[in-house]
């Protein structure tokens, strides 16, 4: 074999030589005696180079088709013809031969060959879609194996469209390159892990795509900003409970907003970091940082709905007058002013008339049901004449108009009738207006159980409407239900199936009322695990003082005295104004007096 071998190179050689000197015609002969010496695959592939050399495609074809009939599993003798049909631009006949390649070392040629066909198809057909690259299955391991061949991440990022698309944002995050081309590149990955709910590995991204964008002097070249990578950043730090760090993101880009030049894209941005900022400040009592915030927030995007909404509600909240005890009200009698005294009768007031104003600007040009609530909500809150059966009367007019209009109940208005009736005490009609939008809405069988139907579609339903769900469930006693729903809303919302992770959307008050429960039928840890948590994630402190009272009672019902007066304690001094706390408080330090 060995000398066969050797006696093949020879005449190869000399074959060569033919070619070179322009003898086709005895070229052509020798290949032909050598075609019936040639067995193995490497020698036919040999005899198909010099064929192809000298213009011989019939000669060539036919016999890479016989080699092939011989040994049709051959992954060399598939790939070089599947090559040359693909350059033939016979792509039918290439597909028989090619798609054995798959998930070969040679794949990508079968990948090359989906790809002209497509292009083809495209450049003969104007009805194919212009989306074909990324929304048909058979493109996706095409992708994958041009990726592995080129190492070019374009690849990877059609793949992770393609499961973005069709909501496997998992499937997408697995992707995630080891090494990125650019800060667009690190930027779009740092999205997808974001949105795949794998925070640290998006941050991780985000930095990459920081260093990227530092070490370039023209960053414009560059669809990612300082800005954009700010506001993700930002709401990573909120997923994971860390608003202080969140907010210090936001403020270095606040701190900068005379200075520097943002893009058209970066403005859609910048009023969110604002208005965020805003809220931080609210929930930490500076109520004239948040003043300020919202002041250039309004002037800056007048018709920004969040931001008008904060401002109505800081507006209406500045001019209203605390209710003082005695000890200030002598202090204010005798002409003596404290510090906080002082800050507060300081305060930043933003006249409603202002606040109206702009909300009626913005409503001339614009139709916002938001806008429209908190209008009618401050006329409410203004004029103390209004009666419960007029502010009723109204509420119903504007579920009407818009249910005679769109056929449905509009979910904002929805979500602020049901506020304003629990909160007036009309549960019956709350009761009513939930289901009946629930029932509308998501189609549900009047034969079957609401409950068992609600359960059955809660992913599809929008959260607050799922927690007033919760709400209603404990309502009536139905405790099972209850406790699955509120799970949802705090864990399963977002992705998270692990108990020490919620969801940054869920509110407060239903984490509270989940733990609640968990402490009613004796799952005490689990109540005392959720409090904690939550109680690292909330900023404003009236909250936050609840929180630990609510702690401080699962310890006295557990004879745990001492932690018990050191959360109460913890939670007076959060907020001063809580009269439970004070309370629980005085009462368990007279207990431990008693007790020595």
């Amino acid at each position: 074999m060995k000398a066969e071998q050797k006696s093949l190179t020879s005449q190869f050689e000399t074959i060569d030589a033919l070619i070179n000197q322009s003898q086709l015609d005895l070229a052509v002969k020798s290949l032909k005696k050598i075609e019936k010496k040639a067995h193995d695959s490497w020698s036919n592939i040999a005899v198909f180079k010099r064929y192809i050399l000298i213009g011989e495609k019939e000669r060539a074809d036919l016999l890479l088709k016989k080699a092939l009939k011989k040994n049709s599993e051959n992954l060399e003798l598939l790939a070089v013809y599947s090559n040359f049909l693909i350059k033939e631009n016979r792509f039918d006949e290439a597909e028989n031969y090619a798609k054995k390649l798959c998930e070969t070392k040679y794949s990508s040629i079968y990948s090359e060959l989906i790809l002209k066909t497509a292009i083809n198809q495209k450049e003969n057909d104007d009805n194919v879609t212009k989306n074909i690259f990324y929304n048909e299955q058979q493109f996706y391991q095409i992708y994958l194996d041009a990726y592995n061949s080129t190492k070019n991440p374009i690849w990877l990022k059609n793949c992770a469209v393609f499961d973005i698309t069709n909501g496997d944002f998992e499937k997408a995050s697995l992707l995630n390159p080891d090494v990125y081309a650019d800060a667009d590149d690190a930027f779009f990955w740092a999205e997808i892990l974001y949105d795949a709910k794998k925070y640290y590995a998006s941050l991780e991204a985000l930095k990459k795509s920081k260093d990227y964008l530092s070490d370039y002097q023209n960053k414009s070249r560059f669809m990612t900003s300082e800005v954009k990578i700010a506001a993700l950043e930002s709401d990573i730090y909120m997923a994971l409970s860390d608003m202080e760090k969140s907010q210090k993101v936001r403020q270095n880009i606040i701190d900068e907003i005379e200075n520097k030049h943002f893009t058209t894209e970066d403005e859609q941005f910048l009023p969110v970091i604002f208005v965020n900022s805003a809220i931080w400040e609210m929930n930490q009592g500076n109520s004239d940082s948040c003043a300020d915030l919202l002041f250039y927030a309004v002037n800056k995007w007048p018709d920004y709905v969040p931001a008008l909404v904060l401002y109505a509600d800081y507006a209406y909240n500045s001019n209203l007058e605390r209710k003082e005890d005695t000890e200030i009200l002598a202090l204010r009698n005798a002409g003596i002013s404290s510090l906080e005294m002082e800050r507060y009768d300081k305060r930043r007031k933003i006249p409603l008339s202002d606040a109206l104003y702009r909300i009626d600007n913005t409503l001339a040009k614009k139709n916002d049901p938001y806008l429209e609530i908190v209008k009618l909500d401050l006329k409410y809150k203004t004029n103390k004449n209004y009666s419960e059966r007029e502010k009723n009367r109204d509420l119903w007019y504007l579920l009407e108009d818009v249910y005679e209009s769109d056929k449905t109940y509009n979910y904002l208005l929805v979500q602020y009738a049901l506020n304003y009736l629990l909160r007036t005490n009309q549960k019956v009609d709350a009761w009513k207006v939930f289901y009946d939008y629930v029932s509308q809405k998501n189609d549900f069988s009047e034969k079957r159980d609401f409950w068992e139907q609600f359960i059955e579609k809660i992913n599809d339903i929008e959260l607050p409407i799922c927690e007033f769900a919760g709400y209603f469930a404990t309502e009536y006693k139905l405790l099972e239900e209850a406790v699955r729903i509120y799970e949802y809303c705090v864990y399963e919302s977002a992705g998270f199936l692990e108990e020490e992770m919620i969801s940054p959307e869920v509110s407060t008050n239903t984490c509270m009322n989940l733990a609640d429960i968990y402490f009613s039928i004796g799952k005490k840890d689990k109540a005392l695990r959720l409090y904690g948590i939550i109680s690292g994630r909330e900023t404003k402190n009236s909250l936050r003082s609840d929180i630990f009272y609510r702690i401080a009672n699962i310890y006295v019902a557990q004879g745990d005295i001492k932690n018990a007066l050191r959360l109460a304690e913890y939670s007076y001094s959060l907020y001063p104004q809580s009269v439970r706390a004070s309370v629980l408080k005085d009462k368990l330090h007279l207990y431990e007096i008693n007790a020595q």
